[in-house]
């Protein structure tokens, strides 16, 4: 990939596009674009409008903007001194403006430019939220570059700022609007990758996608995923969340009513372009006449490469459908219309929650009866046949050696997980994803092996379960599993682009995520510092590899380690990786307490006791990489096994 500064990244990522994208309230419609900058957003809405006046600073970002989008007929653009001498002359013209941030250099027009919009017209503001959490937890202020002066709320002042969701409540209400829906982009409201609403928040665990400094260096104060969670069980998230987007109508207008609402909106778009998809949630009116709206679920391809993707899904369902008709798993209905795939919304409780609900109350029965039925549904009560690999199954998966002779399915869909099966008031299991279903023989056990990875990550992990043995009581062993992590990483190659995704631009910038106990390590707090010293006599260093996973370029491990001092004591370790050569990559360190590894281990007089780690650095598929713990002269090594 080029080398690309963060400014190219604002102006020309794609992805800066999601904001506004899945919103049904541009098509037909006279648009005013204010502080259009270099024209991120002017292009797509110019695609989904009647017309469009965008508004840049000045002569030169006019300049950019034409040359960026010559062929648009539907497209005006006026630097900021042509708009403010034709101000008056747009009275009434526009059903929507978009405000992208600036709210704070707009504060004193915001009244006026109500007078631009159309009856029924409508404001759409997005800007971020100086409450947002991931200011609390070290990240710099959006518009300062200073950490928690919003938080603070500014008490030295600023020449420009953002404001909370009470803030932007009060000034809209002051200027004459009335707000009609909050909208929660995450991670924040320049690149987002899902949008959330009141009516549809997050579920627990689904916010993890938090390394998006690629501005700035950071600090790691807590981990912003368990906080949300923490949020969200509390019912306060909208508060805390990093950005808003929010439509507004004059108060003085009739209500606007839209045929169409969103509640939700997921872009899977870091991927080949066949299978780059958007997911979104909308309510739906389908005539004047019905009351009552219903919601429905629809996926739509973002490029025209994706419509096979797509409109393969209704088959999918049928064929599924047939294949588990005696499993007790119900598929959602999927019809396929102008490249659109539609489902119904299914009401009800995953079966993830259901366990996190579990876990949070110590009630190891319920896991364990919940574990036992999706086994027996997915595994037990399904047809098999012999495992045969297939020139097919070595395209997605690559080419597989198993020691033994393994039971398949030859309708399977691999994304079987927790979090992906609904269970309703009436105890049915219904399927809502099976994006990713294949009509070729899959080892079953893969199937399994997925399901329990996935959770044991996103829920159990944190509450001290062994890995080991959860997939043993499912009777998968390690060299299995070590099968089975091959297999999900041919899998993600399969589905990558072969660029670098937005969310590890982090990485490619340089810039640094530091957690709170590097940063008093390097302050000389405490006893980490202990670590530095080269003369320390050390018996054995002693690790563990818990996971290895290629996700979107980049390699995560963790695990974890600690070293046996002569003296008594047993530490953390340094940890450091290198490419074939021998050279250092860029890697990120977290760390965490491993209670349960000390207990199992019978480990006294620590000193220390975060011996279990996460690492991330890049490093594509098939790159040879090793891994290395040290502490004073003694170090090991551990090497990727390709």
């Amino acid at each position: 990939m080029e080398e690309i500064s963060y400014d190219y990244l604002y102006h020309f990522a794609g992805a800066r596009e999601n904001l506004i994208a899945s919103l049904p309230i541009w098509q037909g419609k006279r648009i005013l674009e204010l502080h259009a900058e270099r024209g991120a957003l002017t292009g797509k809405l110019a695609e989904l409008a009647e017309t469009v006046t965008a508004v840049t600073a000045d002569e030169e970002s006019k300049e950019a903007i034409e040359k960026r989008y010559p062929d648009l007929n539907n497209l005006t653009v006026l630097t900021e001194t042509e708009f403010a001498g034709k101000m008056q002359s747009f009275t009434g013209r526009y059903d929507r403006i978009l405000l992208f941030r600036k709210t704070f250099a707009e504060e004193k027009r915001l009244r006026d430019l109500g007078g631009l919009l159309r009856e029924n017209g409508m404001l759409v503001l997005a800007d971020a939220n100086r409450m947002g959490l991931k200011y609390f937890a070290g990240c710099k202020e959006a518009y300062g570059g200073t950490y928690f002066s919003g938080v603070e709320g500014y008490p030295e002042g600023a020449m420009d700022r953002c404001y909370s969701k009470k803030e932007y409540q009060t000034l809209l209400e002051k200027s004459g609007y009335q707000i009609l829906d909050w909208y929660y982009p995450y991670p924040d409201e320049t690149f987002p990758t899902a949008i959330y609403s009141d009516e549809h928040l997050p579920m627990r665990g689904e916010l993890n996608d938090n390394r998006r400094n690629f501005k700035w260096d950071r600090y790691q104060l807590f981990e912003e995923r368990l906080a949300y969670d923490s949020l969200l069980a509390e019912g306060v998230y909208p508060h805390f969340a990093n950005s808003f987007l929010i439509l507004a109508y004059r108060t003085d207008h009739t209500r606007p009513s839209e045929p169409k609402r969103l509640f939700y909106s997921k872009y899977s778009d870091e991927r080949e372009k066949k299978f780059a998809i958007r997911t979104d949630i909308f309510e739906v009116r389908m005539d004047d006449n019905e009351n009552l709206p219903k919601c429905v679920v629809t996926k739509v391809p973002l490029y025209q490469d994706g419509r096979t993707h797509v409109e393969q899904m209704a088959e999918k369902q049928q064929k599924l459908t047939a294949y588990y008709k005696d499993a007790g798993i119900r598929f959602c209905d999927c019809k396929v219309l102008n490249q659109t795939a539609e489902f119904p919304f299914i009401t009800g409780r995953t079966l993830q929650d259901l366990i996190e609900e579990a876990a949070e109350r110590g009630d190891q029965d319920k896991i364990a009866a919940i574990l036992e039925e999706y086994e027996k549904r997915i595994f037990q009560q399904t047809p098999e046949l012999p495992f045969e690999q297939t020139e097919s199954f070595e395209k997605v998966f690559g080419s597989m050696a198993f020691k033994e002779q393994m039971a398949a399915t030859e309708v399977t869909d691999i994304d079987l997980i927790f979090s992906n099966i609904i269970v309703d008031a009436d105890g049915i299991w219904t399927v809502i994803d099976y994006e990713w279903t294949f009509l070729f023989p899959v080892p079953k056990l893969f199937v399994l092996y997925r399901g329990l990875y996935f959770l044991y990550h996103q829920v159990l992990a944190k509450r001290n379960w062994s890995f080991t043995e959860l997939m043993e009581q499912a009777g998968i062993a390690e060299p299995m599993q070590e099968s089975f992590r091959k297999m999900e990483q041919q899998f993600q190659s399969y589905l990558g682009s072969g660029e670098l995704p937005l969310r590890n631009m982090q990485r490619k910038f340089g810039t640094k995520i530091i957690p709170l106990g590097q940063e008093q390590a390097e302050a000389g707090w405490g006893d980490i510092h202990i670590r530095e010293e080269a003369w320390m006599k050390v018996k054995n260093i002693q690790f563990h590899i818990d996971r290895t996973d290629y996700q979107d370029g980049s390699v995560i491990c963790s695990g974890w380690a600690f070293a046996k001092v002569k003296d008594g004591r047993t530490l953390p370790v340094h940890i450091h990786a290198k490419d074939a050569a021998g050279n250092d990559l860029k890697i990120e360190v977290s760390r965490s307490r491993r209670a349960d590894v000390a207990q199992a281990l019978k480990i006294r007089h620590i000193t220390d006791p975060e011996f279990g780690f996460d690492c991330v650095w890049l490093a594509p598929p098939g790159e040879k990489w090793s891994l290395h713990f040290s502490l004073g002269s003694c170090e090991k090594v551990y090497g990727e096994r390709i």
